[in-house]
Parts: C-alpha cells; sequence; structure tokens
C-alpha cells in the first residue's frame, strides 16, 4: 500500500490538506497526518485537525510521498522544523516523490528539493528562495510536484494520485466525484 505523509502545522491551510487526505484515502493510500506536535492544529480558517500523530512519533519511518499543505503561518512553521526539512532531504537522497501546494513550496526550497526544477506556488511564496514560480496551476518535475493554491487542491491531489498509482487509480478517484 502506497504510504503518504501530510505533515500540518497551526495555521495550515484546510481546503488543500482535507483535499489531499480525502482524496488520497480514496485512491487506497494509507495517509499520516503528523501535526508538529501530538496536539490539534488550529488551521489558517479556523477549522481544527486532530493529526494522527506528531512528528517525533514518526521515528525514522520512510513514506512513499510527503505532501504539503499551504496556508500561513503553517507554511513558515513547516518551513522552520528542522525534523520535516530532514524528513524531506532524506526522502529526496531515496529517489522518493514530495509534493507541495499553495505557500508550502517554500518547504521544499528550504531542503533543497527545487534546485533547477520548474516549481509552482502562491503569488509571492517563493520570493526570496531563488526559485521563480512558473505560475501554472501544477507542476511535476520529476519526483517534485507543485500547486499554486487552494483553488486547484483537487487537481493537485488528482496529478499527485496519477504519479503515484497511474492514470487507471485517478480515474476511478475522478470519476464518483462528478466535477464535470
Amino acid at each position: 500500500m502506497t504510504s503518504v505523509l501530510v505533515p500540518v502545522a497551526e495555521g495550515s491551510e484546510e481546503l488543500e490538506a482535507v483535499t489531499m487526505i480525502d482524496l488520497f484515502r480514496r485512491a487506497g493510500f494509507e495517509v499520516t497526518v503528523a501535526g508538529q506536535y501530538n496536539a490539534p492544529v488550529t488551521c489558517s480558517r479556523g477549522t481544527r485537525l486532530v493529526p494522527d500523530c506528531g512528528l517525533d512519533d514518526l521515528g525514522d519511518r520512510a513514506f512513499d510521498l510527503i505532501a504539503i499543505p499551504g496556508g500561513l503561518p503553517g507554511a513558515n512553521h513547516l518551513r522552520d522544523d528542522e525534523r520535516l526539512i530532514r524528513r524531506l532531504r532524506d526522502q529526496a537522497a531515496a529517489g522518493r516523490p514530495s509534493a507541495a501546494i499553495c505557500a508550502a513550496p517554500k518547504v521544499l526550497a528550504r531542503a533543497g528539493l527545487l534546485e533547477g526544477r520548474r516549481a509552482t506556488s502562491f503569488t509571492g511564496a517563493l520570493d526570496g528562495t531563488g526559485v521563480e514560480s512558473t505560475g501554472t496551476a501544477l507542476e511535476v518535475d520529476g519526483p517534485v510536484i507543485t500547486g499554486r493554491g487552494p483553488g486547484v487542491a483537487m487537481d493537485f491531489s488528482l496529478a499527485v494520485i496519477e504519479e503515484l498509482a497511474g492514470r487507471e487509480t485517478r480515474e476511478a478517484v475522478e470519476g464518483p466525484l462528478l466535477r464535470a
């Protein structure tokens, strides 16, 4: 079973986090939601999420994917969390993918995962990182997947599913959503 880590922090964007968690689970992925601490998280619009565990509880467990929701100040908290930065670097060194949406590509930039890659983000989120946002809705560049913002959360999540599990799984998840 494909394993996915979704880290969240105070101020994470709930639309992105919940969309990822929901669609990844519909795809049959084993999703672990880890807060910076093992405590409920209040998201950017006031929704409270109860993570499965805290980052410290993960030990050295590896995941097939790390997918980071944006939102402020959540993305800043995650960008500044050395535990997550180390985990992202280990993820890349092992050749496993990472994904981030909205303001969260700044976390990937801090970990050094965007060097020489195309990436997109919320307007201004990558300023000062040395990485230029393409401004497109989605970017898939090798093992790195980025999305522009909350409006593309479903497309972003479906693109991640397709990258990890193939077009057939994406279509199996997307069909019952009656998007068109």
